[in-house]
């Protein structure tokens, strides 16, 4: 799709991406690495969030369940964000 007045038409079809499409790529990436676990960040990117928003959400009960590792390692399984995004 051309948007008028923006001369670069990749840049423009980028902008049109949604999260679930979003998602799907995280989920392809993480295909070729067989592990439902994912870091902060990487979570955060698939909530189309930040990873500060994550760590509010942890500090106050609220969001999707994590597990910690080795008393500080932050994880969040792939299925829990898919149950949270849904609202169960």
């Amino acid at each position: 799709m051309r948007v008028p007045g923006f001369p670069f038409p990749k840049v423009a079809a980028v902008t049109e991406l949604t999260l679930e499409a979003s998602r799907q790529v995280v989920r392809e990436e993480m295909s070729q690495t067989k592990s439902p676990w994912l870091d902060g960040a990487a979570a955060a990117a698939y909530l189309g969030t930040t990873a500060g928003t994550l760590k509010t959400w942890r500090a106050t009960s609220k969001g999707p369940r994590y597990r910690v590792l080795q008393d500080r390692l932050i994880r969040y399984n792939i299925e829990d964000l898919d149950a949270f995004a849904r609202g169960e």
